[in-house]
């Protein structure tokens, strides 16, 4: 039998558990200490990795790290943020040739995390810096380019004196000024339970608006909540949202044929696979049945970035616990054009411990390289690149 759905959630997405407690690197178990969750590629063909490390003298330091293509190695490292527990989820290339990333921040111990957004240039120096949400425990867990100018950043807020978390939308100007924000979610009807909203992926929409997804309505039980589409205006206002199944959706890619691709992890019965689904810009699922694509064992699978591919299919990047060296192996799915992959396109890679798979590329010989965490041989930033046939080639 596979493991509840909300025992994967504390991974990536929600390692505010275990970061934000500010607790001494010590006192956490080694898998969290470091760890990529993003991953974007550079002007000049190199990595750039962002996530989290942790330093004995300042608790958990939000960090990029720009790696060689050809081979993984280090050119640079740098850490931000204050003297306790800060993250980045997201990283994309800023408007002015450098990277932004949102996640959040920590001004002081036990105080509430923030959603945060850092901007660099392209050698990884801090250009702005801003935290958002005000008194409310938030997060940003995704952030784009806007078609004109600034960015939206996308994650959840829980307002002070209540349980629940909205879906909360930022719009930013290249100065990290708000233009507007955002709150969207429900209310539990039971007075001892809760609803959590977020959004987990963000992507512009052709007319100006943005299309969402993320985890609508995810109870106090721990189950997960329903895997949704939503597509708002440009000033952040919902004309519909669509819902597909108990689970969640981590990843939005709109496609070169004008339709959309969501992936992450859903929840059937006890299973707990990967998903991969495509729909039009009206949220109609597309494929013949069935319609959402599901990749899996008997050991939970969780689906943590997803892209399409050059030939026109998908490559998705997560966590299993059914096909391993070890504890968990980071996993990646080759899927085609259609959302189908066969057990020769699913690959898994790790060592004797925890190694879980968060961020991917394409690469221009048509590889992947992956980032994550690895907790085999010692507690590490996971980077891997993977030919077009899912052979490593390093490290």
């Amino acid at each position: 039998m596979k493991k509840k759905f909300y025992r994967i959630s504390i991974f990536a997405f929600m390692i505010l558990a275990v970061l934000s407690s500010c607790k001494k690197a010590e006192d956490v178990p080694l898998q969290y200490q470091r760890g990529g969750n993003s991953l974007v590629l550079s002007a000049d063909g190199n990595l750039i990795i962002a996530g989290y490390n942790s330093s004995a003298t300042k608790g958990y330091q939000a960090t990029l790290v720009k790696a060689r293509a050809t081979n993984g190695d280090t050119i640079w490292t740098k850490t931000y943020g204050n003297s306790f527990s800060d993250a980045f989820f997201s990283i994309k290339k800023s408007n002015e040739d450098g990277y932004i990333a949102t996640g959040f921040t920590n001004k002081a111990s036990g105080g509430s995390p923030a959603m945060w957004v850092v901007k660099t240039d392209a050698n990884g120096k801090e250009l702005l810096s801003k935290s958002y949400g005000g008194s409310a425990y938030s997060q940003g867990f995704c952030i784009v380019q806007n078609s004109d100018s600034g960015y939206l950043v996308a994650g959840y807020k829980q307002a002070a004196g209540t349980y629940n978390r909205d879906i909360y939308l930022l719009r930013i100007n290249e100065g990290g000024s708000v233009i507007w924000e955002k709150t969207i979610g429900k209310r539990s009807n039971d007075p001892y339970g809760y609803a959590n909203d977020a959004a987990y992926g963000v992507a512009p929409a052709p007319d100006g608006g943005y299309f969402i997804t993320g985890s609508l309505n995810t109870g106090y039980n721990g189950d997960g909540g329903q895997i949704f589409l939503m597509k708002v205006t440009s000033m952040g206002d919902s004309l519909w949202i669509k819902t597909y199944g108990t689970g969640f959706g981590y990843s939005i890619t709109p496609t070169r044929d004008g339709n959309i691709t969501i992936s992450g992890s859903i929840l059937e019965g006890t299973n707990q696979d990967v998903f991969l689904l495509k729909t039009d810009t009206a949220g109609k699922l597309l494929w013949t049945a069935p319609t959402i694509k599901t990749f899996g064992g008997a050991g939970f699978e969780y689906g943590a970035s997803m892209i399409e591919t050059s030939d026109g299919g998908f490559a998705i990047t997560g966590i299993t616990e059914s096909i391993t060296f070890g504890l968990q192996d980071v996993y990646l799915v080759l899927a085609n054009s259609s959302g189908e992959a066969g057990a020769d396109k699913i690959y898994h890679y790790g060592g004797a411990d925890n190694d879980q798979g968060y961020g991917i590329v394409q690469m221009i010989d048509n590889g992947f390289c992956i980032t994550g965490l690895s907790n085999s041989g010692s507690s590490h930033i996971f980077l891997n690149k993977v030919n077009a046939a899912g052979q490593q080639t390093w490290p």
